[in-house]
């Protein structure tokens, strides 16, 4: 029997973050709206027994709803480099009152991310967060079929999804045919899933260190700047980027 979670009513805060690269993506989170404060809510309870008896159990916080991450290493992180590693355990630190569910493999490709997902139903009603084609990020056709995939395979009603842009590697800078295509990929996904689609790539390129020479270059070129562990992983510092507007854009729908 899947467990289903009750939603407490709330009113989240719209995320909002930096904008930034270039191109198609103009806003870090498609369809969110205008910033209008800051993290989740809590929905207040109440306890104890009535003279006509117990009272009945209160709605869980929102803020506890549990969250399923499908993904590579930019989900599970970079086992062979400890300074890559990945938003699973950034989120898990982040929202303790949540249950995570780690549902990345390193090195994997859109499809069998989704291969591995659509199996699954033990977290089908959850949050699900898909952060796909970090290995396969010239093929935007398979990556949209894999993601629609994935999104058909949850629980009937669970609209609470989140799909994630590709990030572009240090190698695909602007100019180059693969940044075109990441760039035109996300703008399709954003244009397909305005209301679930968050741009982390934006953001992340958008939070450079304007006093550190390599990352105005990196700017330059539309790539992520000082919050990579090498050309292609996040570092502890972009992990927790990504996982915190991660957790504001969850947030920000009441989720």
């Amino acid at each position: 029997m899947r467990r289903r979670t009750v939603l407490a009513a709330l009113t989240g805060a719209i995320f909002a973050g930096c904008g930034g690269g270039g191109g198609a993506e103009s806003s870090p989170v498609a369809g969110a709206g205008t910033a209008s404060g800051a993290g989740p809510a809590t929905a207040s309870s109440s306890g104890g027994a009535s003279a006509a008896g117990a009272a009945p159990p209160s709605a869980p916080a929102a803020d506890r709803a549990p969250i399923a991450l499908w993904g590579d290493s930019h989900v599970t992180g970079f086992a062979r480099d400890p300074n890559a590693p990945g938003i699973a355990v950034k989120l898990r630190d982040l929202a303790p009152g949540r249950e995570v569910f780690d549902g990345g493999v390193e090195g994997e490709t859109s499809t069998q991310i989704a291969n591995r997902q659509v199996l699954d139903t033990a977290h089908d009603d959850w949050v699900a967060v898909f952060w796909y084609g970090g290995n396969n990020q010239t093929q935007p056709d398979t990556i949209k079929a894999d993601l629609a995939r994935s999104i058909a395979s949850l629980a009937p009603g669970n609209t609470r999804f989140v799909v994630v842009s590709v990030t572009n590697q240090a190698g695909e800078a602007r100019g180059s045919a693969n940044h075109q295509r990441i760039l035109e990929l996300n703008a399709d996904l954003a244009a397909q899933y305005p209301l679930n689609f968050l741009d982390v790539r934006s953001h992340l390129v958008a939070l450079r260190n304007p006093g550190r020479p390599q990352d105005v270059a990196d700017a330059a070129d539309d790539v992520i700047p000082s919050l990579r562990a090498d050309g292609v992983h996040l570092n502890h510092a972009g992990a927790q980027a990504a996982a915190s507007a991660l957790l504001a854009f969850i947030a920000s729908k009441g989720w």
